[in-house]
């Protein structure tokens, strides 16, 4: 999904570097589910399928639909999002943005294998992707043709995978998440940190989220990720941009967990009058 590759395009120009869902965290305050939602996931059960839906904001206008699915695939598992322009310049420029990623759970955690990104518009294309190569420690990252190759850290992730290890580490009860990214041309830490958790009206209804944010040392830029921990913190809503400039916001339409899709619930003036 995602939310730091739209700065490639005219759809999201302030957008951070690279990564979906920059895959992303949120969580939870208080509103009780009702008994037919999904039941809360276990630190293990992260390796549960789903599909969501998202719509895209620029500055508060829809710009674009982005879709994302986890699913197994014989003893592997996969994740995969794509983000089409439907609306305003977005829809103008034919956006397309497209991430694929494969790997297995070791214990609880993910560990990629390959990862790929293609960001289509009219204007210059761009391709990207990544080889992990766990036995021999290395990862060749290839973008518009040119390929490096580096030494790995045990904790490096592609930017989707970096989803799955947000939401791991919230549901471990971790609240400052440092993480390894791959990047085009380097690997670099991130530091996450979780916020107050926050009542969210969302289309799914009233959700208890615990907010996460990038940090970010003496920068007009913002990234947050609101996670519903009801539904083992998949990530709900999605923001990121300049305190001063554009901004950028992705908001959960529909889910599907296991097949079963998620019904609305009431929202959060209908809870509080409960």
């Amino acid at each position: 999904m995602w939310i730091d590759n739209y700065s490639k395009s005219e759809l999201a120009r302030p957008l951070i570097k690279r990564s979906v869902m920059l895959g992303v965290a949120t969580a939870m305050a208080a509103f009780i589910l009702a008994s037919s939602a999904p039941p809360l996931l276990a630190q293990d059960g992260l390796a549960q399928p789903y599909s969501a839906r998202y719509a895209v904001y620029r500055n508060g206008k829809l710009q674009a639909r982005a879709e994302f699915l986890l699913q197994q695939q014989d003893d592997h598992w996969i994740m995969k999002s794509e983000s089409i322009g439907t609306h305003g310049m977005a829809r103008l420029l034919k956006f397309r943005d497209y991430e694929y990623v494969e790997g297995h759970f070791k214990g609880s955690q993910f560990r990629p294998l390959r990862y790929v990104h293609e960001l289509k518009w009219m204007g210059p294309n761009q391709d990207s992707s990544a080889l992990f190569d766990w036995n021999s420690g290395t990862v060749e990252v290839t973008t518009d043709g040119q390929t490096l190759s580096f030494d790995l850290v045990e904790d490096a992730l592609d930017p989707m995978s970096m989803q799955l290890e947000i939401r791991r580490r919230l549901a471990a009860g971790e609240t400052r998440l440092e993480i390894t990214l791959v990047e085009e041309d380097e690997l670099e830490a991130q530091t996450f940190r979780a916020l107050t958790p926050e009542r969210l009206e969302t289309s799914l209804g009233c959700l208890d989220t615990l907010p996460v944010e990038k940090v970010r040392v003496g920068s007009t830029r913002f990234t947050r990720f609101w996670h519903a921990k009801a539904f083992g913190f998949i990530p709900v809503r999605m923001e990121h941009g300049k305190t001063d400039g554009d901004q950028m916001e992705l908001r959960i339409t529909e889910l599907v967990i296991s097949g079963k899709a998620v019904d609305p619930m009431p929202g959060c003036a209908a809870a509080q009058n409960h």
